[in-house]
């Protein structure tokens, strides 16, 4: 089961819908790309700033868990810690509009992951984000020649990949260096791996602007 979470930002078309057996929840203006996905969410959480008359309206039977506007976290960071606390179990959070729009918003959502256990997707124009505490292994389709980058967000142990033009092999990263950015694809298939700490798998859209010209997927079953 993966959970989808639908946040305000941009839409950006993930590589596939949700399915059954998924669960969705939108967070405030995020359930405008309800219909875009093709599911009714089970829960709409937030404190409501970005959510219109008509949206309320066509969503009024779903329930709703309101928070209020001066508050200490984002929407985003309740939404994550009510999936942590409800949805443990689920395989991948699945991350629907973490961008675009307001840069602190989009900084805050991929700030905050490491507080939560869940591994994550991030769908956004420019770019597809996977997040996840070791041990993980992320799968990544796409193109001979396609970036991939690597970030440690926490110390990283047991980093290893295949398939890429700069391997690693149990090497260790510190946050808050670039040492894992802008890698490669030797061909259509890679994999990143790595045994302890949390980390971010970043691969940008292609020159051209064409989304997500390699596909990150996991490699594992929770």
């Amino acid at each position: 089961m993966d959970v989808w979470l639908l946040l305000a930002g941009e839409f950006a078309p993930p590589p596939h819908l949700p399915q059954a057996g998924d669960v969705a929840v939108a967070v405030d203006g995020g359930m405008r790309h309800a219909a875009a996905l093709g599911v009714v969410p089970s829960l709409w959480l937030g404190d409501f700033d970005s959510s219109d008359a008509a949206l309320a309206a066509q969503y009024a039977a779903v329930p709703r868990l309101a928070f209020p506007t001066d508050k200490d976290e984002t929407d985003a960071e309740l939404a994550l810690a009510y999936v942590s606390r409800h949805f443990s179990q689920a395989r991948v959070v699945q991350i629907i509009g973490a961008a675009g729009g307001e840069a602190d918003h989009a900084f805050a959502n991929l700030w905050v992951l490491p507080r939560f256990a869940l591994p994550a997707l991030l769908y956004a124009r420019t770019a597809m984000y996977a997040f996840a505490h070791g041990p993980v292994s992320w799968d990544v389709h796409g193109q001979a020649g396609g970036k991939v980058s690597m970030f440690a967000l926490t110390a990283i142990h047991g980093l290893a990949n295949s398939g890429l033009r700069w391997t690693a092999d149990n090497l260790s990263l510190t946050p808050f260096r670039a040492h894992g950015a802008r890698n490669e694809l030797c061909a259509a298939h890679a994999t990143i791996r790595w045994q302890r700490g949390a980390g971010l798998v970043i691969a940008p859209a292609a020159a051209s602007g064409t989304l997500h010209s390699c596909i990150i997927s996991p490699s594992f079953t929770r």
